[in-house]
């Protein structure tokens, strides 16, 4: 029989701090949705400005992060404040973001919002990405991982379902018809997303402010080891022993960033693409209620079977179920099957791409980090998130133009970038050893 100490560690840390670090991923994935996607179409549907103008701000967005997340890594490894090593970058980081989220609702020139996005937000945003990702394995042994990775995910996909399912209620009460006469559907107003920002922006600053009270260290500073100059972290990063050191972590970002190229192709211009459609809201509440459910299922299963037969064994199925769905979506549109059961099927292996996969990848990437310098090699790792940006955004927007006139829904090209990159990441995560080794 389990002992109350036992039951408390049954997931390798209390239940209270796994629920806790996933509000605080939820709230950051509410704010990164909105950051990835809502900034993109007030681009497109508010300053009426074209493709090409949201490339541009993600890529240069996707470059501050490649910059900022690994500066502020290595402070978070080095500080030993007596607020905390990590909370201090929680809190100004979620309160920045959410103060500069609700200012962008009011840019009329491409200038402030290019300057909001990618300056202010691009430093403040990955202050609170350094902390924040680096919690799961500050806290949680290897053995426990995939399970409370799980876990944290389903907060990080209600992070996202919220603000989703606020979008289409904006989309009801916000929009207006497309004034572009080559274009179909709908356009969200300026005041749709000012609703949505506020309540983003109003959403990171509470899960700041909570996540700063009530996530201790899990170690006292006084037991870590002495602060390292941020000259000599930085010396000691570009050194050839390094790269030989821990050659499995940079084989696993190649792969990764591979991957992450087809989900930053969608995911850039996911909302561009459902308001393109012409859907009821029913339509899309049963899309969702067909899809979620499904995804909710395989993070479970995933998160088990990620402790149980390893990290590696799990990949390539998973991305090979997804890629299904992917295809699936622009060959329902053009042959004018916009059923909502075939396209909440379809979406459901989407999902499988975007969100269920990330639990044996970030299993698998939280193994790899140097236990003492989780956050800079967190900041090395965020090498995937934005260098696929640039990949993927550059991609879709490309493959979108090349459609228009070829596809009756051009931006619906999206979904065949996804799993060309998808297939090609396969024998690159192939090539990165396990990390799970039972006992």
């Amino acid at each position: 029989m389990e002992t109350k100490e036992e039951k408390r560690y049954k997931y390798g840390a209390p239940m209270s701090i796994i629920l806790l670090i996933g509000f605080l991923t939820a709230a950051s994935q509410s704010f990164g949705y909105m950051e990835a996607e809502l900034l993109n179409t007030y681009i497109d549907h508010v300053l009426n400005l074209e493709y090409t103008f949201i490339a541009i701000m993600v890529i240069f967005s996707a470059t501050m992060g490649l910059i900022f997340l690994f500066i502020w890594g290595i402070f978070s490894d080095n500080t030993r404040s007596k607020l905390g090593r990590r909370r201090p970058y929680i809190l100004g980081g979620a309160v920045v973001c959410g103060v500069s989220l609700i200012a962008f609702g009011f840019s009329n020139s491409y200038l402030w919002c290019f300057i909001i996005d990618v300056i202010i937000i691009g430093i403040a945003s990955n202050s609170l990405y350094a902390a924040q990702r680096v919690l799961v394995p500050d806290y949680v042994d290897v053995e426990h991982r995939g399970r409370v990775n799980s876990i944290v995910n389903v907060l990080f996909i209600i992070g996202i379902l919220v603000p989703v399912l606020l979008t289409f209620i904006a989309k009801e009460s916000f929009s207006a018809p497309n004034p572009d006469p080559l274009e179909t559907g709908v356009i969200l107003t300026q005041a749709g997303h000012q609703f949505l920002f506020y309540i983003g922006g109003g959403i990171v600053i509470i899960a700041g402010v909570v996540g700063f009270i009530f996530i201790k260290d899990p170690v006292p500073l006084s037991e870590l080891p002495p602060k390292k100059r941020f000259k000599d972290e930085l010396r000691s990063t570009f050194n050839i022993q390094l790269l030989k050191e821990n050659k499995e972590f940079f084989k696993l970002i190649i792969a990764k960033t591979i991957y992450m190229s087809g989900v930053s192709a969608v995911i850039s211009y996911i909302f561009n693409f459902l308001f393109s459609l012409e859907v009821a809201a029913i339509d899309y509440a049963i899309i969702l209620g067909i899809a979620a459910p499904f995804l909710f299922i395989a993070l479970f299963f995933l998160g088990k079977l990620t402790d149980k037969v390893g990290r590696k064994k799990v990949i390539p199925p998973t991305i090979l179920i997804a890629c299904v769905g992917f295809i699936a979506v622009p060959i329902l549109i053009e042959t004018g099957q916009l059923n909502p059961v075939l396209l909440g099927i379809a979406f459901g292996g989407i999902l499988l791409g975007l969100l269920g996969a990330m639990v044996p990848m970030n299993t698998w990437s939280q193994d790899l980090l140097p236990e003492e310098e989780r956050g800079k090699f967190t900041g090395i790792y965020n090498i995937e998130n934005t260098v696929s940006q640039i990949l993927g955004a550059s991609a879709a927007a490309i493959v979108a133009t090349m459609l228009t006139g070829v596809l009756t829904n051009p931006i619906a090209g999206i979904f065949f970038v996804a799993p060309c990159y998808f297939a090609l990441s396969i024998p690159f995560f192939l090539r990165v050893k396990e990390t799970l080794i039972h006992k």
